[in-house]
This record gives structure tokens, sequence and C-alpha cells, in this order.
């Protein structure tokens, strides 16, 4: 690499105790929150049986950006709980860091779309099963 050139490297550095996320709360259904920056969240509840994820404007979960597909993923609530599938995005869909094609979503669990980090809370009560 020419010295003259820029990088473009980011180091994050860890988060302190007092930068910490607090903890999210539960609500009447199934959601995920994204934290686009720190101190900024939005929720997205997951009210029906499915929900959609991608770029486009016709999804229930809109996400920009270049590596986030027009329809990226799909989120169902089933029986045993809800399922997160990916449909088939060019760059994929992560689950804890982890690439997935289809994955069983528990408390906690981190989901990456692209650039994105949205977190799964289960409903109160703790049931995500369809209502």
């Amino acid at each position: 690499m020419d010295d003259d050139q820029p990088s473009f490297t980011r180091i994050i550095e860890p988060a302190s105790q007092t930068d910490a996320p607090r903890p999210i709360p539960a609500g009447a259904h199934p959601a995920l929150v994204w934290r686009p920056k720190l101190g900024d969240e939005q929720t997205f509840p997951l009210e029906h049986r499915t929900a959609t994820i991608g770029r486009h404007t016709d999804n229930d979960i809109i996400l920009a950006g270049p590596t986030v597909s027009a329809r990226h993923a799909t989120l169902r609530r089933e029986t045993v709980g809800v399922v997160l599938e990916d449909e088939g995005s060019l760059n994929g869909t992560f689950v804890n860091g982890q690439l997935i094609q289809q994955h069983l979503l528990e408390e906690g669990d981190q989901i990456q779309v692209g650039p994105h980090l949205l977190v799964f809370v289960p409903p109160a009560g703790g049931s995500s099963t369809t209502a």
C-alpha cells in the first residue's frame, strides 16, 4: 500500500462500563431493537406472523446500505418461536457472528444485516409463538 494513500481501518475501543447499553425491556410482542448510535434506539415490534427485512420500501423493516439486499431476510413467528431466514442475500445474514440460512432466535441474539446490528427481544412472559 502507498504511504500517500489514506487508511480506512476503523478501530473500535472497548466500551467502558458507563457506555454499556441499557437492558431492553420486553413488550407485548417479540421485537427487534436497532441502535444506530449510542443513545438512539428504534424498536421494530413483530406484531404479525411474518416480517421482512431489506433495503426496499416494501419491507416491514427497512435498512439502508449497499450491503443490504432489497429483500434480505424474513422473520416468521412459529409455534417454537421466531425463526429468521436469509432470503438468498448476497452478503448473508448473521446471528451472533455466525452466517445463517435459518435460525430460531433466542433472547439477546444479535442479528447483523449489512452494517446494521439488531437485538432480538422476546415478548414479556417469554413466549414468542404465533398469536
